[in-house]
């Protein structure tokens, strides 16, 4: 897949996603948010990624392959998972951008803080990430939009546990899920980063199921003081689906036909994994879970209406490196605090000027009047490597 590789080539093909992923947001894209500063903080991590990422990518694949890496993320409920990996991309060129736009350059003009080999490193460890993680290699714009990353003995598995529950419990499952997909996003600082949807996968007979997962549901990289928390570290309902159609983004956002797809489903699954282990989750558990959810939203809520500006923007440092660490852990290493102190430094330098509006959020803007072509545009190689390839 990576002979012959192309620096332009894959980030012209990573924007064609890009492209997708605004196009679908609609009013998503706007970044507007009452309690954080999404723009800003969205800035602020992607300068962490373009300053740091790069070194934190070859520490990962010293100890693993990205190919090795890729192959570990096929698993359900898993973090890292497909959002990770294009996280790190649109992270990386992004703060590329914004330090671009800063600098006033045009896409010809070169940068004289970037090295290529560091864009180069991001792209290879993405694209080889990608190719050993979905079955295909493809990426959702290049496959009617789907996201399969499960071998078919894994969907045959998870087919032979699929039931029909009654509606009252039916209705009990869907309340919960939506309570705690709501807590994932508190969680994240209203990003939807905890949210992941894969397939569709077909099924004898002409049905299709699809897998939606609610990750990171214990981690404590972010700042919050919270007293109850789910007991699991990731949910995923599978559902067995009859017409109804989904079509599924780089950041496993799922967009289903019709939207109301609950009644569609014919039979479903529930499934947590905890401490590393993928197990049957019993429906009243998944209430317990949805209980404990309920409660650290308000308490999430009250800590957040607390912060000061500088940090509602410095947040972005957090939640970027919170991205990046299951990636180190899926390596074999600890980086927390390595990675913790990076970002961090890199937000005090930035947030504030980020807050006041001394450093203008031009990447926003670019992101506004562009949305993918911010990729093609500006991010090729800008010396001699513009056609650089390797075997």
């Amino acid at each position: 897949m990576t002979s012959g590789f192309s620096l332009p080539e894959q980030i012209r093909r990573y924007s064609g996603d890009l492209r997708d992923f605004f196009d679908g947001a609609g009013e998503r894209a706007s970044l507007i948010s009452p309690m954080f500063n999404t723009p800003g903080r969205l800035v602020c991590g992607s300068h962490c990624y373009f300053e740091h990422l790069p070194g934190l990518v070859r520490q990962m694949t010293e100890r693993a392959s990205a190919r090795d890496l890729g192959q570990r993320m096929k698993a359900v409920a898993q973090l890292p998972n497909f959002m990770t990996v294009n996280a790190f991309m649109i992270g990386y060129f992004c703060g590329r951008e914004q330090v671009r736009l800063l600098a006033g350059l045009g896409p010809e003009e070169p940068l004289a803080s970037e090295s290529v080999p560091d864009t180069e490193t991001i792209v290879r460890f993405w694209l080889e990430v990608v190719d050993a993680y979905t079955e295909d290699g493809k990426l959702p714009s290049e496959n009617d939009h789907q996201v399969r990353i499960l071998p078919p003995d894994d969907i045959s598995e998870l087919g032979q546990a699929l039931r029909d529950p009654s509606q009252d419990e039916r209705s009990a499952i869907r309340r919960a899920m939506a309570v705690i997909e709501l807590y994932t996003f508190i969680l994240n600082g209203e990003a939807r980063i905890g949210v992941f949807h894969h397939g569709p996968y077909p099924l004898p007979g002409g049905d299709v199921m699809v897998v939606k997962e609610l990750v990171g549901l214990r981690q404590d990289f972010l700042p919050w003081q919270l007293d109850r928390r789910p007991p699991v570290d990731a949910v995923a309902r599978v559902m067995r689906l009859r017409d109804v159609t989904i079509k599924i983004d780089a950041f496993g956002t799922g967009f289903w036909d019709p939207f109301e797809y609950e009644a569609g489903i014919v039979a479903e699954h529930l499934l947590a994994r905890q401490d590393g282990v993928l197990r049957a989750l019993p429906t009243e558990e998944l209430l317990a879970a949805a209980d404990a959810a309920a409660d650290a939203q308000v308490a999430m809520y009250e800590q957040a209406s607390r912060w000061d500006p500088v940090y509602q923007v410095g947040y972005g440092a957090d939640v970027y490196a919170s991205i990046a660490d299951p990636m180190a852990r899926l390596a074999g290493l600890d980086l927390r605090e390595e990675i913790r102190t990076r970002f961090h430094a890199t937000a005090a330098r930035v947030a504030e000027p980020l807050q006041t509006g001394e450093e203008p959020l031009l990447i926003i803007r670019r992101l506004g009047e562009a949305g993918g072509d911010v990729l093609i545009s500006s991010a090729l190689p800008t010396s001699g490597d513009r056609e650089r390839t390797s075997a």
